[in-house]
């Protein structure tokens, strides 16, 4: 099983039927996992250089954008996440959270995961006890 299909099983609540957002997705690999399962699946990066050529054969909507100032209406997802990108996004991760909370509906939620030993760190230095392993992830929940 892939390391993502593993995740949309562990996070399954808060993907199935709900309309989910991966910010900084990199390859869209999670949103590609989580598809199936999410009314609207979205995704988003800087580039589509490392965008994994199925997801847009698959339907995933996918665009270039900056995480930190997303097109997006306000309250437009239930669910953000961020995928194995915080080391990626960390010298404006205030901003980006800040944006992300924008665009999540009220008693949504921003979901933050990794398993990259360079995020995990910064993640733990960041948001300390609030990080939380499950499996082979840590998963930081901020509520909306």
């Amino acid at each position: 099983m892939k390391k993502t299909d593993k995740l949309v099983r562990l996070l399954m609540a808060d993907i199935e039927n709900r309309d989910i957002l991966e910010a900084a997705c990199g390859t869209a690999d999670f949103s590609l996992s989580a598809l199936p399962f999410a009314r609207t699946a979205a995704c988003i990066d800087l580039d589509d250089s490392r965008l994994n050529p199925q997801a847009r054969q698959n339907g995933l909507h996918f665009q270039v954008m900056d995480a930190s100032r997303m097109d997006y209406a306000d309250h437009t997802f239930d669910t953000v996440f961020i995928y194995n990108a915080f080391s990626h996004i960390y010298p404006q991760w205030k901003e980006i959270v800040k944006e992300c909370r924008r665009v999540t509906k009220e008693n949504g939620t921003i979901i933050i995961v990794s398993t990259w030993s360079l995020d995990t760190g910064l993640i733990r230095d960041t948001f300390g006890d609030k990080a939380v392993m499950k499996d082979d992830f840590l998963i930081v929940r901020i509520a909306v």
